[in-house]
């Protein structure tokens, strides 16, 4: 009897991770087909009951066998629409949990840059430069507020607290408040969470209720002198209202890994501006050993649940987006 086929397409598959995944798919009556990133075409997917990776949305429907894609991102908003697959009942997974590391590390590393003033310091080396540049902060006894306290937002509000901060979570539903959490706001009051903040970290994924979440009105009500971090979707930010309050000082500094559109245009002013930090969508950097790790096992696990019909994990309800 045929064997199912998963094909997968995962960065720094290693030959000691592309084993232990092959042995998983045996034991669970799969082989396995491994492509590389680029170097595929539909037909190389051809027959395929499983995707493991990250797909070119527009090339799912091509694959007419397939019953689930198990993507390797935590953000999926690029392939929610029913239109993009071969039948509606495809069932769509992420790998939320394997990124809060490298993300939270991104956004400590971004805000230390801000607040030390490590632009100007780094501009001043190449100018050879040995010059003081006078008052720094301090995430200590900083008010940092989390738009998003999910696995990535969560695990950047621990450090933030551990480090000494007031922390602040937006969530959208309501819950128990986690302990490193100190005061827990709902979406809806999004505005009083962002009221005094010295920090203000976005780390949403990219839903209708998040397009344009910060709108010009709610960033021209942020603290004189603070900081906005960006690392979950670029629409749900109001760039050109954020580079203009870069520009008169209102805002001190950003970082923004994400941006609309992507790439950002090189024409695009917030390039220019000496107080913002812009990276290209690496902030999950999945050559982290830990990160692909993460994503590697959770496919395993959720492929032994698929195997048995029973209910998996980080399965995505299109209709909303996560």
């Amino acid at each position: 009897m045929e064997k199912r086929l998963i094909t997968a397409c995962v960065a720094d598959l290693t030959p000691d991770r592309e084993q232990k995944l092959r042995q998983a798919a045996e034991q669970n009556g799969f082989a396995l087909n491994v492509v590389q990133k680029g170097q595929y075409t539909a037909q190389d997917l051809a027959g395929s009951e499983i995707l493991f990776g990250n797909y070119p949305a527009a090339m799912l429907k091509e694959v007419s066998s397939l019953k689930w894609a198990a993507t390797a991102s935590a953000g999926v908003d690029s392939y929610c629409s029913d239109d993009l697959y071969p039948n509606p009942d495809v069932i769509l997974t992420n790998s939320s949990g394997a990124y809060g590391v490298a993300i939270a590390e991104h956004l400590l590393t971004c805000a230390l840059m801000l607040m030390r003033r490590m632009r100007e310091y780094e501009e001043g080396q190449r100018q050879k430069r040995w010059k003081y540049l006078g008052k720094i902060r301090s995430i200590y006894g900083s008010v940092v507020t989390v738009v998003g306290i999910g696995n990535i937002g969560g695990n950047f509000a621990k450090r933030c607290k551990a480090m000494g901060a007031t922390v602040r979570g937006v969530k959208r539903t309501p819950g128990n408040k986690p302990d490193y959490i100190d005061e827990l706001y709902l979406t809806q009051d999004l505005d009083q969470a962002l009221e005094g903040a010295d920090v203000v970290a976005l780390c949403l994924p990219g839903t209708q209720e998040t397009q344009m979440i910060m709108t010009a009105e709610r960033l021209g009500k942020m603290k004189q002198g603070s900081y906005l971090l960006n690392i979950g979707r670029g629409t749900a930010l109001d760039q050109e209202a954020l580079c203009r309050l870069l520009k008169e000082g209102r805002l001190a500094g950003a970082a923004l890994d994400v941006t609309a559109p992507e790439p950002l245009p090189p024409e695009n002013p917030l390039w220019e501006l000496d107080n913002i930090i812009i990276t290209p969508h690496i902030s999950g950097n999945d050559s982290l050993d830990y990160t692909t790790d993460t994503i590697l096992n959770q496919f395993i696990e959720n492929l032994a649940l698929y195997q048995k019909g029973k209910p998996m994990n980080h399965v995505i309800d299109r209709k909303i987006g996560y």
